[in-house]
């Protein structure tokens, strides 16, 4: 059965979150200045550890060709802008609907 199921991400420059095989996700956003995203995941399917890479508005970056942005978010009234991408070298059926 899918449910759609909410994740924190983490203050930190890289990290992985444990999502459903298959889950498909639909939405960045910031709630009371924490950001989420949110996904339609099959809790019948196995759990993947997917990383993701969050970097901030002016950061050098060196991102591998697998990084897929997810999207972006603005935190504290601004002063803090960061953008979210997946890590999709590991296969595992993930989908993006943003």
């Amino acid at each position: 059965m899918a449910r759609i199921l909410k994740h924190e991400i983490p203050a930190a420059s890289e990290f992985t979150l444990p999502l459903y095989e298959g889950s498909k996700l639909l939405k960045l956003d910031v709630v009371n200045e924490k950001a989420y995203i949110w996904a339609l995941e099959d809790e019948s399917k196995p759990k993947r550890g997917v990383k993701f890479r969050m970097v901030m508005t002016g950061e050098e970056l060196n991102l591998d060709p697998f990084m897929v942005y997810i999207g972006t978010f603005i935190l504290f009234n601004g002063s803090f802008v960061g953008h979210l991408f997946m890590d999709t070298s590991v296969p595992v059926a993930m989908s993006i609907g943003l």
